[in-house]
């Protein structure tokens, strides 16, 4: 079975994925992210940001040169030919003359990358103040792709360094994230500015990155549309509060990394459980089975807590293998836990699970004075993209909650009645845009208490 590095991790079967788990490389990957994200909290001068991001692109950099080169073998061996004398270091784990073995190595290293830019995208948010709307902006592109191999790279790199030389001002640098997709830089001027900058190797920028800089730049001081193929997609900033459950989450985290496992109730029909996997290996050892139990035996107890046992849809979320998934996510690198809870929520060390029942979310959209139609058929398939979840009404007006919008009540656990409270002020616009892209008031505050972990005082270079 040919293994792609779009796979999630469940898929390649309880084996491969133990061994991807166990690779030596993915386990060292966890100091490095938790350290990366004490160095990024303690940031407070445009000279730590700057240093900071040197530190960010050797990793990513090193784990992309490695998955590119064992992907020149993978294509070796595809073609019936055996390695080459200038051949990489081989795998640690499996037979190295086999095909599967070298897939996996290139899994491991894109999964390793991944999880790195999270904390990129850490460093993204940390640089806009928290302020989503930027996000959601630079996000509508496609990725740019591996740092290794990029013909632009030293242009890029290049530019970064004269910014910082001559003018002392920080460059971020668009690559070393999931979420940034919209030009190469964003220039952090003195005066508090911030410039969208395209780098070439030759003075000349195709049009259409030019018109989607733009957009972006007319979309947030302006209200124009945002890019992207959506003819009326339009940022709306909220005056509803971001309300969360981030602090039951941290409470749910530290039972686990007890007991193995722990799941509760919340309110408004949400049932969490999170799972430590170093906690549920020295609680159980080798037994897989009996800690398989185990969580299932929490998750049950979760849903029932939560009273949504007998309801017809469960919706779903887990943080397992998302990171970098989604470029509109919230990365788990600003959440307000200690960095290594943070680093192994990214690592898969620890996992948390969502579930909330259909009916559950109708009667937050009722409390909140809207009509509401479930859109799910009965299934026990994945939620994906742009995927019809869920249709609120008030008078001639409707608003569909799509998969990729319940990011906010699944993984940041965002409390469904602010969720319905903020479709009833969008409804009540006197023009709103037919794709809004909805942030709510106060979010920033959430994320602070990340950055205040050695009382540092936050900033923005």
């Amino acid at each position: 079975m040919t293994i792609k590095t779009t796979q999630s991790l469940i898929s390649l079967g309880r084996t491969s994925s133990g061994m991807v788990l166990a690779h030596p490389a993915q386990r060292e990957n966890f100091g490095t992210v938790a350290g990366l994200i004490k160095m990024l909290r303690a940031c407070d001068q445009p000279g730590d940001f700057y240093d900071f991001q040197r530190r960010l692109f050797g990793p990513i950099y090193s784990a992309e040169k490695r998955r590119g080169q064992c992907s020149r073998i993978v294509k070796r061996l595809k073609d019936g030919k055996s390695l080459p004398k200038d051949a990489p270091a081989p795998p640690p784990l499996g037979d190295p003359t086999e095909l599967a073995s070298w897939e996996l190595e290139v899994y491991v290293y894109a999964r390793i990358a991944r999880q790195l830019r999270m904390v990129g995208d850490g460093l993204a948010w940390r640089c806009f103040g928290y302020d989503r709307r930027v996000i959601l902006t630079l996000s509508r592109n496609d990725s740019s792709g591996m740092l290794y191999g990029k013909d632009g790279l030293p242009y890029e790199l290049g530019r970064i360094q004269e910014l910082w030389e001559n003018d002392r001002h920080f460059a971020l640098h668009h690559d070393l994230t999931n979420c940034l997709r919209i030009a190469d830089l964003t220039e952090f001027t003195g005066d508090g500015g911030a410039l969208l900058r395209e780098i070439k190797a030759k003075p000349h920028t195709e049009k259409k990155q030019l018109d989607r800089s733009q957009a972006a730049v007319n979309a947030l001081m302006h209200g124009g549309n945002l890019p992207g193929p959506r003819s009326d997609a339009r940022l709306v900033q909220l005056t509803e509060l971001y309300v969360t459950s981030l602090r039951q989450l941290g409470d749910v985290i530290e039972q686990a990394k007890q007991d193995g496992c722990y799941g509760t109730g919340l309110t408004q029909g949400r049932a969490l459980m999170a799972s430590s996997l170093p906690a549920i290996v020295a609680r159980y050892g080798e037994d897989k089975e009996e800690g398989g139990r185990a969580i299932e035996t929490a998750r049950q107890q979760a849903i029932a807590a939560a009273g949504i046992t007998m309801t017809l849809h469960h919706v779903k979320g887990s943080s397992g293998d998302n990171a970098s998934r989604s470029p509109i996510m919230a990365p788990w690198s600003i959440y307000p836990f200690a960095a290594e809870d943070c680093a192994a929520l990214i690592c898969d060390l620890l996992v948390f699970e969502t579930t909330t029942s259909g009916d559950a979310l109708i009667a937050s959209l009722e409390r909140a004075g809207l009509r509401a139609e479930l859109l799910l058929q009965p299934s026990n398939g994945l939620l994906a993209g742009d995927m019809d979840v869920l249709r609120a009404y008030l008078g001639n007006g409707a608003l569909t909650w799509h998969a990729h919008g319940l990011n906010l009540l699944l993984f940041e656990l965002v409390e469904p009645d602010t969720l319905a409270r903020g479709t009833r002020e969008v409804l009540s616009m006197a023009n709103p845009p037919s794709e809004p892209v909805m942030t709510y008031s106060h979010e920033a505050e959430t994320w602070l208490p990340a950055v205040e972990e050695n009382d540092s005082t936050e900033s923005t270079p």
